[in-house]
């Protein structure tokens, strides 16, 4: 039979007990986050690289989406104006259609190389990998 154990915190003052605790675990958690951010920046930044941001034609809306072609980002940008909100959507909508074909041809082409056997395993991978991010960069930038 479990019995729910006794506590000798009748002994101590309350606020103390607590202030304690929270401060205790406030420490812990934030140096988690610090470790688990620090672990996780290769992976983000591979995700980053390998998702793609695509401009409507009259860089009305902007859609980003990841490498698998997963809509992660929807901006409407200033030259969205007085567009009508069924055109925006429908804008929206072919904008998003377009980034997600342009991430699945960029994810086919990386998983391709895997299977290149002339060239060192993942070493073409990751130069596409810098490459996407470069571009990335550039396109955010507003540059060609």
């Amino acid at each position: 039979m479990s019995e729910t154990p006794r506590s000798d915190a009748g002994d101590r003052d309350p606020a103390q007990a607590e202030a304690f605790d929270l401060a205790g675990l406030m420490s812990d958690f934030e140096k988690q986050m610090a470790a688990l951010r620090e672990r996780a920046q290769p992976l983000r930044a591979m995700i980053d690289a390998a998702s793609i941001r695509v401009e409507s034609d009259g860089h009305e809306v902007a859609v980003t989406a990841t490498f698998a072609g997963a809509l992660v980002d929807v901006e409407i940008l200033p030259a969205a104006g007085a567009i009508a909100p069924d055109d925006l959507a429908a804008l929206i909508v072919a904008t998003s259609e377009r980034a997600a074909t342009e991430a699945r041809e960029r994810n086919r082409d990386l998983v391709a190389g895997f299977f290149d056997y002339n060239a060192r395993p993942g070493e073409r991978e990751f130069r596409r990998i810098e490459q996407a991010a470069a571009e990335r960069v550039r396109r955010q930038r507003g540059e060609s």
